[in-house]
């Protein structure tokens, strides 16, 4: 259940948008996310957080990956080469072709505790994915499960830490669903990316990642706050920690 198997690796160029021990190696494009063989999800690898997404090994079509923004694209202010994003309003552009805007984002450093692991969100963002190209659509559409995508579209990306305090190494599940409001919610089988799924956490260790999902096409999503449901945690095949109750998060 917790052999997770990586087929989309993270896009976007290097929008790192300042999320920090996360993995950057692997392909770039427009929306981050991870497939799952035991949640039999659909969904994305995200390797690097805020980045996008390329077309999974069994795509039909692998797309450029070769985009550069012209110079009148780089002049202002908000540009962010590095894609280091940290204030609303900076932008930066990934290799097929989308360009990122940090919308909003918050730090809410907010803390869940489950038995023997707690759960430490820092950091909260939502992001404006415009793309720039024809490729750069068709990616995003692709790795969303979508026929196609509304340019822009917006993701949510959620950074947090898990914490075991306890003496022996425990896989987690991730993120169970992340509730954008009653009628849509994320997870594993729906648009949501969890890097942290299927990882090990140490014995008396932590693991800092993040996970990133689809909030909407179009139009710029108004929720000041979501809720965030973490599922359980093993040892030896056998669940050892349950899922944790709601957290509310302030955007």
């Amino acid at each position: 259940m917790h052999n997770l198997k990586a087929s989309l690796l993270v896009g976007l160029a290097v929008l790192t948008l300042g999320l920090t021990g996360c993995q950057s190696n692997g392909h770039q494009s427009t929306a981050s996310f991870k497939e799952s063989s035991s949640r039999q999800s659909s969904s994305y690898s995200a390797k690097e957080p805020d980045a996008a997404v390329t077309a999974s090994s069994s795509a039909k079509k692998e797309e450029a990956q070769t985009y550069r923004p012209k110079a009148a694209q780089t002049k202002s202010r908000q540009y962010v080469k590095s894609g280091n994003l940290r204030r609303s309003g900076q932008y930066t552009f990934d290799k097929v072709g989308t360009q990122l805007t940090l919308a909003k984002v918050s730090h809410p450093k907010t803390t869940i505790k489950s038995g023997q692991l707690t759960y430490k969100v820092t950091t909260v963002r939502l992001i404006k994915n415009t793309a720039k190209t024809a490729a750069a659509k068709r990616m995003a559409a692709q790795a969303l499960n979508l026929a196609q995508i509304k340019s822009p579209y917006y993701t949510l990306q959620v950074k947090f830490t898990i914490y075991n305090q306890g003496k022996r190494d425990l896989a987690t599940d991730g993120i169970q669903a992340i509730r954008l409001s009653r009628q849509h919610q994320l997870n594993a089988a729906n648009q949501l990316s969890d890097a942290s799924a299927g990882k090990t956490i140490p014995a008396k260790g932590k693991l800092a990642t993040f996970a990133t999902g689809l909030a909407s096409e179009k139009t710029q999503p108004t929720m000041k706050t979501v809720k965030i449901k973490f599922a359980g945690a093993f040892a030896d095949k056998k669940q050892v920690v349950k899922p944790t109750s709601w957290l509310k998060l302030t955007l």
